[in-house]
């Protein structure tokens, strides 16, 4: 990079690095208010807590990432216009990819940062995630029976024990599991108790049933059972592999899950969603860069201007991200949102990127800042002269 390119690089590294880590943290710590209350509840330590918001951190990074490259990148070019920095540059006959180099290098860097955080740091945290909440989940139990009334585990598990019988055993046993859509799932068992398997406990439920209700069709399974084995990590039944949530698996295993997995047999849909956000997240970062220079990537005269060009900016930006969230949502169950999961960054990436490259630069219409110059200047007018006549009428 030349000297002007390294200037601008690192301003814009500087301001999307602690805007992505205020982010971060603010996004993580209601993220753990959250998930505290179970921690609380069951008497863990210190170390407990301060695993869970390390374990956060990663997933927060991969939401969060677009935006802080959108306010550092914005923010800098705003910035550098105010201060006729881009005025200078052009002036002395720089062309726009002097502007646009340093953005697009500091967009890939994220980009790729984002790509290998969501398909290796993101699974593994989210597995060290779930270990600490199933440990605390196995507390509860000792807390659920003191207390003697339902706990919720999370959203859509509740549990209740009756008393706790001599050699840790457990009586009088009632799960509710409603997190699988369109499945409501009751467990009963007159005893139970909870044993190390490997990387996690298990919930061994002797002497119950089982009732599932089909809520599509309103159909009631009951099946009796003499034991039963619940995986306490995400209480699911356990079958020959580890009952991992897919945000907890590895992508190659995604790519070609275990026949015996709980979610390819029940929900696979989940799966679905899991990869496609895995492989279009990574897009958004180059995406916003590419609109932030589009938009404030030249110099211009009328601030009014600027500001409305950075208003335009952020709509496109948030309303593409916010249908990116919705559409990995529904990814699973609709093909159509599969594709729109793609299709949507990589169009803004292919048509900011072809104007970034050409040296075209877009701007809110000439008549509408005009109309909107002429707006604020009523209204402050307006507020001056309500202003006034207050002061007067005090002073009479």
């Amino acid at each position: 990079m030349k000297q002007i390119e390294r200037y601008i690089f690192w301003r814009m590294a500087s301001l999307t690095f602690w805007s992505l880590t205020a982010a971060t943290l603010l996004v993580m710590t209601t993220q753990v208010l959250i998930r505290i209350d179970v921690l609380t509840t069951t008497g863990q330590a210190f170390g407990a807590f301060m695993m869970l918001a390390a374990t956060i951190i990663p997933s927060m990074v991969s939401i969060v990432a677009p935006f802080a490259l959108l306010i550092g990148v914005s923010q800098v070019l705003a910035g550098m216009n105010a201060d006729s920095e881009l005025v200078v540059v052009e002036a002395a006959g720089a062309k726009p990819v002097t502007v646009l180099k340093p953005i697009l290098t500091l967009s890939v860097l994220l980009s790729v940062l984002v790509l290998l955080i969501s398909n290796f740091v993101e699974p593994w945290s989210n597995r060290k995630l779930y270990d600490v909440l199933a440990q605390a989940q196995s507390d509860l139990f000792s807390v659920a029976v003191r207390s003697g009334t339902f706990m919720r585990l999370e959203e859509g598990l509740y549990v209740q024990v009756n008393e706790k019988l001599p050699g840790g055993a457990l009586s009088g046993i009632f799960l509710s599991d409603t997190r699988t859509e369109g499945t409501e799932a009751i467990y009963y068992a007159k005893s139970g108790i909870i044993r190390p398997s490997g990387e996690t406990d298990m919930l061994l439920l002797l002497d119950g049933e089982l009732q599932q209700r089909d809520l599509s069709n309103d159909q009631i399974s009951i099946v009796t059972f003499s034991s039963y084995a619940l995986d306490m990590a995400a209480f699911v039944p356990a079958g020959q592999t580890a009952a991992r949530r897919p945000k907890e698996q590895s992508t190659a295993y995604l790519l070609n899950p275990s026949p015996d997995d709980f979610y390819f047999q029940k929900a696979n849909f989940v799966i679905k969603e899991e990869l496609v956000q895995r492989f279009s997240t990574w897009m958004y970062p180059l995406a916003f860069g590419l609109i932030a220079f589009t938009f404030l990537g030249k110099a211009r005269s009328n601030r009014h201007e600027q500001f409305q060009n950075g208003a335009a900016l952020a709509g496109i930006a948030l309303g593409a991200r916010g249908f990116g969230f919705y559409s990995v949502e529904k990814a699973g169950l609709v093909p159509v949102m599969e594709v729109l999961s793609y299709l949507v960054p990589a169009l803004l990436i292919v048509v900011f990127g072809a104007l970034a490259i050409t040296g075209r630069t877009l701007s809110v219409p000439k008549a509408w800042v005009r109309f909107n110059d002429r707006l604020f200047d009523a209204v402050s007018d307006r507020l001056a002269r309500l202003n006034g006549a207050r002061k007067g009428g005090q002073s009479a």
